[in-house]
C-alpha cells in the first residue's frame, strides 16, 4: 500500500516517566541527538494513535497516550518545505524495571534508549523537543486535547 504524505507534516512523541521521575529518551540511528520516542503522523491518523503506534514500532510497548503535554510548531527549514506541528503526550509513570523488560528496541530506527533525569535529558535532547518540554514544565496547562468522534 502506497502511503500518502500528510499535507501538513506533524509528529507525535511520548513522554514516559519512571517512579523516580526520570524520562525515557531514545537516540535514532545515525543521529547524535536524543529524542522522545515517536515519529511522523500518517495521513488520516490522529496524533494520539500515531504516538501509540510509534511506541509499539520503536520500543515494542503498547501504552495509551494520556493528556497532551506540549504542542509545538516549527517553521519550514528550507524553501519548498512545510511547517510542522509536534505533539508530545504524557504517557504516564511506569515501573522502570517492568517497562525495561518489555522494551524491544527497533534497531533499524533507534541505536539506544535510557532513563534520564529531566535536567540531564533536557541537555541532550533535540533543541526543539527540549524547548517544548522546558516550556511545559514551567507553564500551567492551557489547552485540552480532544479528538473528534468522526461523526459528520
Amino acid at each position: 500500500m502506497r502511503r500518502i504524505p500528510p499535507a501538513h507534516p506533524a509528529t507525535a512523541r511520548g513522554l514516559i516517566h519512571d517512579d523516580a521521575g526520570r524520562w525515557l529518551i531514545v537516540r535514532p540511528v545515525g543521529d547524535h541527538r536524543w529524542h522522545l520516542p515517536g515519529g511522523l503522523i500518517e495521513q488520516d491518523e490522529s496524533p494520539a494513535d500515531a504516538c501509540r503506534r510509534e511506541l509499539r514500532e520503536e520500543l515494542g510497548v503498547d501504552l495509551a497516550p494520556g493528556p497532551l503535554y506540549a504542542l509545538g510548531w516549527n517553521p519550514p527549514r528550507r524553501p519548498g518545505r512545510h511547517a510542522r506541528f509536534s505533539f508530545i503526550f504524557d504517557m504516564g509513570t511506569h515501573n522502570p524495571d517492568a517497562l525495561s523488560r518489555m522494551i524491544r528496541l527497533q534497531t533499524r530506527e533507534l541505536d539506544i534508549w535510557q532513563w534520564s533525569p529531566p535536567d540531564e535529558a533536557l541537555s541532550v535532547l533535540h533543541r526543539d523537543v527540549a524547548e517544548r518540554l522546558t516550556a511545559a514544565r514551567t507553564t500551567p496547562p492551557s489547552a485540552v486535547y480532544v479528538e473528534a468522534s468522526g461523526h459528520p
